[in-house]
């Protein structure tokens, strides 16, 4: 049952982390802040690889013993983890612009540089995400 959820589920990962990752680069090639919304649609897309991570660790468990019936179990394990780790620490460095006259760099060249590094940030996270998703979908198959 889980099976049927996880496909399309897995679909849409890979689609919005592209969508994120192109979103990203271009902010980043125009040298302009991400902003709350970018940070909003990372957010949305953890809720999604969390969504996703529950309904493998059901097929995991529940698959007649920890694994049994997939390829690579511990292997699928480890992705399952590392699908979930990485956006929080994306979203960890990648931040908000600070509010005026609440600190961040002094020059115009400072808050550029700064804001090109969370959209570079950024960009490798959803290129990570898709990375990772795609290496579930064949440590997950069945034998």
């Amino acid at each position: 049952m889980t099976r049927t959820f996880i496909a399309p589920l897995t679909v849409f990962v890979l689609l919005y982390s592209a969508l994120l990752g192109c979103w990203g680069l271009l902010r980043t090639a125009r040298r302009v802040r991400l902003g709350g919304g970018y940070l909003g649609s990372l957010l949305m897309l953890e809720v999604m690889l969390l969504l996703r991570a529950g309904l493998e660790l059901a097929g995991l468990v529940r698959a007649g013993g920890f694994g049994r019936g997939y390829a690579e179990p511990v292997v699928h394990a480890g992705y399952l983890v590392a699908s979930v780790a990485v956006l929080p620490l994306v979203l960890a460095v990648t931040r908000l612009p600070p509010a005026p006259g609440h600190g961040g760099p002094d020059t115009d060249a400072g808050r550029a540089r700064e804001s090109a590094w969370d959209g570079a940030v950024a960009v490798v996270g959803c290129l990570a995400v898709a990375v990772v998703t795609i290496r579930m979908n064949s440590t997950g198959r069945a034998l």
